[in-house]
């Protein structure tokens, strides 16, 4: 087994917990998964056990009884060695842009057979984002409306933050881009500031549609 990361599971559910932390541990080939019913539970392992230099991947309901997994997600997106994935029965545009707002890295609904939930993390490992058939097409319904909507696309940015937002339109974590880029990940984050900040942008879904306007995936 593979000790060189940590896998958490926040599900309020405990069978559908339990599920999910025997699933992720195959998955990532961890001794076991972590599991956390509560923000208060996850807040308290991630102050008790997080090693910081390790990847984390989080596996995040968003329905908890102590508040909404964004939080969490907020709360982890400064962590350039943490993966956040939704695990949620939630599919409106609401709760899909905030947590992908909030920095998440892919959105699986419960509703899917468990199987397919445990294809989709696998594929994490070959670079792909896991996200829900459901929530593919609602992203690219949104594409299709903004991208039919009158946009300007001249908005100045650096050579660099042109291949940060391509890294980001790609579906690159922060430290997958700073590792293909050769630069840190604190240097990666603060282009990431520099081109919502100029761009006018607030979510990492709304930055893979910039990069597809400039043709950059």
């Amino acid at each position: 087994m593979d000790d060189s990361r940590q896998v958490l599971v926040i599900e309020d559910i405990a069978p559908l917990r339990e599920a999910l932390a025997e699933r992720a541990a195959d998955v990532f080939g961890v001794a076991r998964a972590h599991e956390a019913g509560s923000l208060a539970e996850a807040r308290a392992w991630l102050r008790d056990h997080r090693e910081i230099d390790l990847p984390l991947i989080a596996l995040v309901d968003l329905g908890l009884p102590d508040g909404s997994g964004d939080a969490i997600i907020s709360e982890l997106a400064g962590d350039s060695n943490a993966t956040c994935i939704v695990t949620t029965i939630f599919e409106d545009d609401g709760n899909v842009m905030r947590a992908l707002g909030a920095g998440a890295q892919g959105y699986l609904l419960k509703g899917d057979d468990i199987s397919a939930i445990e294809e989709r993390l696998r594929g994490l490992e070959r670079g792909e984002v896991p996200v829900s058939p459901q929530i593919a097409r609602k992203l690219l319904e949104r594409f299709r409306i903004e991208a039919r909507a009158p946009v300007e696309v001249d908005v100045a940015i650096t050579q660099r933050e042109t291949d940060v937002l391509r890294a980001i339109g790609r579906g690159l974590t922060i430290a997958e881009a700073a590792h293909a880029l050769g630069i840190g990940a604190h240097t990666v984050g603060t282009h990431v500031k520099n081109i919502y900040r100029k761009l006018n942008i607030a979510s990492r879904a709304e930055a893979a549609i910039e990069a597809a306007k400039r043709g950059l995936v």
